[in-house]
């Protein structure tokens, strides 16, 4: 079963249509508004994630579900907040070596790493690869001394692997679990049997990769013809940019 979280789900919607720069700048200024600790930056984005989850139209069911071991880890980050935090004992459970500041400050890092999952996952749902190149290149191009085509290519193919890493992890885990490798008592031996197939795979790909790109003669100092943002794209930027704005004066 192909993985949906953390890659590019093809589809119609306006997301996906809308230009792969704006789409960038306006993750960038969502991921600046949730380094602040203010709960009315949570609830807006909050709110606007999951109008753009529904805009975009990606499956829910699969995502949730591959979501699971991204939902413990900020679960166990949560409960280490709460008990690990000194602070004014909890009125209702002075028994347990809590904290009201551990509970405030486990809940905020839960909702603020869970947004900026949610967003990540959301952004490279509805971006193709190619065009976050592209736009790191038109991003990049104005500042001197900078190799914009290496550092779009380099995003570009580490998006990439991390999602072909995912695939592989899961076939390796079906075959060894059609092999009746995961009746193996020792977790060592269980590990290796996932482990090294992986990094054989990653290092074939690597090479594939490498071979490849010579073939087809890339070279850094090649002219890349971009053309322009159109206009109606940059209307939702500069209405979200209004949000921002109207927020963070009061």
């Amino acid at each position: 079963m192909a993985r949906v979280v953390l890659h590019y789900l093809p589809g119609n919607s306006f997301l996906h249509r809308w230009d792969a720069r704006c789409k960038f700048i306006g993750f960038l200024m969502i991921t600046a508004t949730l380094v602040q600790t203010k709960i009315s930056w949570f609830l807006f984005d909050s709110v606007l994630f999951i109008g753009l989850f529904t805009l975009s139209r990606i499956p829910c069911k699969p995502l949730f579900k591959e979501s699971r071991f991204w939902l413990i880890f900020l679960s166990l980050l949560f409960i280490f907040q709460v008990f690990l935090t000194q602070g004014t004992p909890l009125d209702s459970f002075s028994w347990l070596p809590a904290s009201k500041e551990g509970l405030l400050l486990g809940g905020l890092t839960f909702w603020r790493l869970g947004l900026i999952l949610g967003y990540s996952i959301l952004f490279t749902a509805v971006t193709r690869p190619k065009d976050l190149r592209d736009a790191l290149i038109w991003l990049f191009k104005p500042i001197p001394f900078l190799p914009e085509r290496r550092i779009g290519l380099m995003v570009s193919l580490t998006l990439r692997f991390f999602s072909r890493t995912l695939d592989q992890a899961q076939e390796v885990k079906l075959a060894n679990k059609a092999r009746l490798g995961d009746q193996k008592k020792n977790p060592i031996q269980r590990i290796k049997f996932l482990v090294l197939p992986i990094l054989r795979r990653s290092f074939l790909d690597a090479e594939e990769i490498t071979f490849a790109l010579a073939a087809r003669g890339y070279r850094e100092d090649l002219t890349m013809p971009i053309s322009n943002i159109p206009l109606p794209h940059l209307i939702p930027l500069f209405f979200l940019f209004g949000i921002i704005g109207v927020i963070g004066w009061f």
